[in-house]
């Protein structure tokens, strides 16, 4: 017998992890549209393993370790050098989800750079 272990993802109505994942470095903009989801959701989002959020979100375009053994995943939004069709700015201007890994492999923190949410007040 063979068993799979699959990460339940977080229910958040709009949210179409598979469009997430297929929307490389938001290069089509699926991510963009979704990218409030999360950010008004981001509780939802915490406690997960780095393996966990790669079975949810996919892969992150980049990633970084950081001090005392933390991890930073980034997925971007917008603006980013691989999309022919964007408008392309420096690193520190693009629009990119960041989520932090403390010590212990938990994700702790979730942020969105450059990127005012419309659904919050």
């Amino acid at each position: 017998m063979i068993y799979s272990c699959t990460t339940k993802s977080p229910k958040i109505d709009g949210l179409d992890y598979n469009g997430w994942i297929l929307d490389k470095y938001g290069c089509t903009g699926k991510r963009l549209e979704m990218v409030s989801l999360i950010d008004s959701n981001k509780e939802k989002f915490l406690r997960f393993n780095q393996n966990q959020i790669i079975d949810i979100l996919g892969r992150p375009e980049n990633q970084t370790l950081f001090t005392r053994s933390q991890t930073i995943f980034y997925y971007y939004i917008q603006h980013n050098f691989a999309c022919e069709d964007q408008e392309v700015k420096q690193e520190d201007e693009q629009i990119k989800l960041e989520i932090r890994f403390d010590a212990l492999n938990r994700s702790k923190s979730l942020y969105v750079h450059n990127y005012v949410n419309p659904l919050k007040k």
